[in-house]
This record gives C-alpha cells, sequence and structure tokens, in this order.
C-alpha cells in the first residue's frame, strides 16, 4: 500500500507525534513546520509547544475522530479548528459501509502506533474526507456543505457518521448524527450535481464553437443542448431577469455548484461567481451595467483591482485561452506569494491546462496611453504612464523567474509553471481619432512581451458574449434577426 500520494517533506508538512493513552487507544497531533511557525509570528524552535491534536483513533471501539485544524501559519485559523463551528468528525460503529472504512483496523482491532502506519491509516479514508495531514484533515471541499449544513441546523460541534443512528442532533449532546445511508446519499448527490455542471459546460463549449464558425460561413447555428439540460430552466431564469432570487436562493444554487465556479464563470457566462468566502449568483447584464458605471467615474485602481478580484472571470477576456487566478496582490520577488516582497503583481493567474502563469497590472480607465501631442504629422507615441507600465510588468516578470523555484516551494503550490510568463496590461481607453488609433494599435501590436488591453474593450467583449448567449438562448428570434439583417 502506498503510504501517500505525494513525497513528504518533514521540512514543507511537519510531522506527526502519536500518544498512547491506553491500550488500542491513541492520539495523533499534528506538529507545524518552522516556516510555518515564522508566518504566525511565533517561535520556530518551540514547534512542539505548539503541537495540535488531528485524531483520536480507538481501536477497541472501533472510532476515529477526526479533529480539521488550520495548518498554514499565514492564515488566521492556525492550528484551530477549521470551520466555524464544527470541531470534530467521528466515524463510527463497525457497521458504517462506506468505501475505505473496514480498513481502518487491522483484525484483532490494533490501532497504529507509529507515523508511517497513521499515514496508510488516512490513506484508506473514505473518498470524501481529505488524507493529507498537511492539509489539516476533515472533508474535502467539495463535500464541505455537508458540514455548514450541520453547522445552520444546530449548534452541534461534533458530526457522528454512524450505522446505527439516525439523522439528527443528540438529546443531550453536541453530536450531529449523520446515518450512513444518508451520509452517501449526500455524498452522490454533491458528486452528481459536480457531473451535471461538467455537461453543462461541455455543452455549451461545443454550441459556442460551431455557431462561432457557423455565423462566419452563414449557416443556421445550434439550437443550444444546454436546452435540455435540468438547469437550464434556472439558468435562463437568472440570466433574463425574469424572476428575481432572494439572496438565499441565489447562495444555495452557486453553492451547490461551487467545486465548478471557476469553470461555469468562464464556459457559461450568463453567471458569475464571486469566488469569495459567500458566493453570490450575478447577472452578465448586471455585471455589465455596474462596469458601465464604474468606467463614467474616477476611481483609484484599488477600486479596480477589487472589482476585478470580485469577478475574475472577466480576466478570461484578455486571453485566447482558459485561465484561473492564483492570486490577487502576489508578491513576485518574495520567498512566497503571500509575502512581502519588493515586486507585487495585481494578479498572478495560470493557464488551467498548461499551467503556464501570466501576470496582471491593472491601472485605469483615466490613464492615459498616448502623448497628447503628436511626434511627428499623424504619428503620436506611447505616454510615461504605458511605457513605465509596461517596464513596471516585465520587472515583475524577470522577478517571478528568478524567484519560481522558491516560490513554490515556500508557498506550497506545485502546479505553477513558468515556461513562458506571460504580461497583460488592462490600462486606459481605445485613444479617439483615426491617427491616435493608428499609433496605438502599432505600438501594442509591436509590445511582443506585453499584451494591452482597454479597459473599454473589456466592456464591449462582455457585450458581445450578452449578445451571444441571448441568441443561444433563443434560437427562434435569432433566426429572425438575422432575417432581417439580411432584408
Amino acid at each position: 500500500m502506498a503510504i501517500s500520494v505525494r513525497q513528504r517533506d518533514p521540512v514543507r508538512d511537519g510531522t506527526l507525534e502519536i500518544e498512547e493513552y491506553h491500550p488500542n487507544f491513541v492520539c495523533v497531533y499534528f506538529v507545524p513546520p518552522e516556516w510555518s511557525l515564522q508566518a504566525a509570528g511565533l517561535d520556530p524552535k518551540q514547534a512542539k509547544k505548539h503541537r495540535a491534536k488531528l485524531l483520536d483513533i480507538n481501536g477497541q471501539d472501533r472510532y476515529l475522530t477526526i479533529h480539521p485544524i488550520g495548518t498554514f501559519g499565514d492564515k488566521p485559523d492556525f492550528l484551530k479548528p477549521k470551520y466555524r463551528q464544527v470541531e470534530r468528525i467521528t466515524l463510527a460503529d463497525t457497521n458504517l459501509v462506506v468505501p475505505g472504512y473496514d480498513e481502518f483496523f487491522a483484525p484483532g482491532g490494533s490501532v497504529p502506533t507509529t507515523p508511517d502506519g497513521v499515514l496508510e491509516m488516512l490513506e484508506d479514508l473514505p473518498s470524501a474526507f481529505t488524507k493529507d495531514y498537511a492539509y489539516g484533515l476533515g472533508l474535502a471541499k467539495p463535500y464541505r456543505f455537508i458540514v455548514d449544513a450541520v453547522e445552520a441546523l444546530s449548534d452541534c460541534t461534533e458530526i457522528v457518521i454512524s450505522g446505527k443512528e439516525k439523522t439528527g442532533p443528540a438529546s443531550n449532546e453536541k453530536l450531529f448524527f449523520i446515518s450512513k445511508h444518508d451520509f452517501e446519499l449526500a455524498r452522490r448527490a454533491m458528486n452528481s450535481i459536480d457531473n451535471l455542471a461538467q455537461t453543462a459546460a461541455r455543452s455549451v463549449k461545443e454550441t459556442a464553437a460551431h455557431n462561432i464558425l457557423a455565423e462566419r460561413l452563414g449557416v443556421a447555428k445550434l439550437e443550444p443542448k444546454v436546452g435540455r439540460h435540468p438547469y437550464r430552466k434556472l439558468f435562463t431564469t437568472v440570466a433574463q431577469g425574469k424572476t428575481e432570487l432572494s439572496e438565499d436562493d441565489q447562495n444555495a444554487v452557486i453553492g451547490a455548484l461551487t467545486n465548478h465556479a471557476a469553470d461555469i464563470a468562464e464556459d457559461q457566462p450568463e453567471k458569475l461567481a464571486k469566488l469569495k468566502g459567500d458566493i453570490e449568483l450575478v447577472t452578465l447584464e448586471a455585471l455589465i451595467k455596474r462596469y458601465e458605471a464604474m468606467l463614467g467615474e474616477t476611481l483609484v485602481e484599488d477600486r479596480w483591482q477589487d472589482f476585478f478580484n470580485e469577478n475574475p472571470f472577466i480576466l478570461n477576456m484578455a486571453f485566447g485561452y482558459p485561465i484561473i487566478k492564483v492570486r490577487d496582490q502576489a508578491s513576485v520577488g518574495g520567498r512566497k506569494l503571500s509575502g512581502n516582497g519588493e515586486k507585487i503583481t495585481d494578479f498572478l493567474v495560470k493557464n488551467s491546462l498548461t499551467n503556464n502563469t501570466a501576470i496582471f497590472e491593472i491601472k485605469t480607465p483615466q490613464t492615459a496611453v498616448l502623448n497628447k501631442t503628436p511626434f511627428r504629422d499623424g504619428v503620436y507615441t506611447p505616454s510615461s504612464d504605458l511605457s513605465g507600465s509596461i517596464n513596471q510588468a516585465l520587472d515583475q516578470k524577470y522577478q517571478f523567474q528568478s524567484h519560481i523555484a522558491h516560490i513554490k516551494h515556500n508557498s506550497r503550490i506545485s502546479d505553477l509553471e513558468s515556461y513562458a510568463v506571460h504580461c497583460c496590461l488592462v490600462i486606459g481607453k481605445t485613444p479617439e481619432g483615426d491617427d491616435r488609433k493608428k499609433s496605438f494599435e502599432l505600438f501594442r501590436r509591436n509590445s511582443k512581451d506585453v499584451e494591452i488591453v482597454t479597459f473599454d474593450e473589456l466592456l464591449e467583449k462582455l457585450k458581445q458574449l450578452s449578445l451571444f448567449l441571448r441568441a443561444a438562448d433563443d434560437p427562434i428570434n435569432d433566426v429572425k434577426s438575422r432575417g432581417d439583417r439580411n432584408g
């Protein structure tokens, strides 16, 4: 049996300590690594003093209690319970039949007494659980909603998954029992939702690709296959604003799909997910109105950075390939992304397929992109703000490539690559006048290392996407409108 899905590194991950309290009963403690203690402002030489309990393993009564904790020193929950209310999750009794459970205890009910033995046991946890102690254990992210539901429905601090008890809170204890049947039912339901969301995304991609080419060829477009999808009615209702959803309804919908929020935001843009603590659903039309209103104001860079951070989907409009955000305000010249390096980029993103990274610098729509007076007749030079911003992005790229090995190691992010770091600068508005437009295009099309996109271009891409989605959602009106345009 493999001990782990990845190679263990005590310096990076910390270590485990096992104490036997009585025969066949052990407690397992997490001893944080020195770097994590340093990040938390604690004495790195006092690691054992700051250890935190991870597991209670009882071989005689055949139960295992997990104490989910935060293990990252730069987070506020470091060495504290991972969840708001629930502090423990117990897998109880021999009749609990979930994948892997019967592997927990060796014949005779013996329990592991070494770190390697504990690691082997963790590998046999059910698929709904995090198996890497370096991430604090607990339920895996796609199943976090089970904990959220218990916290919303009770004041219990411990979840007990049992093959004998019925689902519900205990009468005189802070225990919330979930029957093994209901636990599996919830787990399968969430897996099914994820699969349905992926199916919907594939359908939209297929139809979008076909219809873009079909329109160029002057042939009929396809009706979106997502029309037969069970989420179609909900998506259409929200996107067209026919029926208002309460905030609770919005949170419930996006909560069920949060595991694929980024994919949905990219591939079905009639819904945009704000990837914050609580995810709320907004329509593309509402986002366009908000964007237009902000363009009419004079806002500082921080306001625009916050806007893109709340709506990272818009950053995809700057590229011709799918991206996902790695971090905003990322330190590209320090030891790790969350550090205090001298070079801070507004957004660090990566290609979701190749993991190649890209750097975003966000300025303001009021930033001039060309000088006011021509250099020669009909020729305008880039403004100092534009040229300075390009050099800023290039310097950030240089710093990131120079420190990538340390950043990946210290930030514990392995899926970042710096094959050819892409730089993107969002700045200003499209110049007015033919000569100014020509000068701007000549300059930016010859800027091979930094892609330059204006704020109004991003808005126009959102509007075109909205028109496409409305047409795809109503193919009859689309055929009619094309007939009207063709006379």
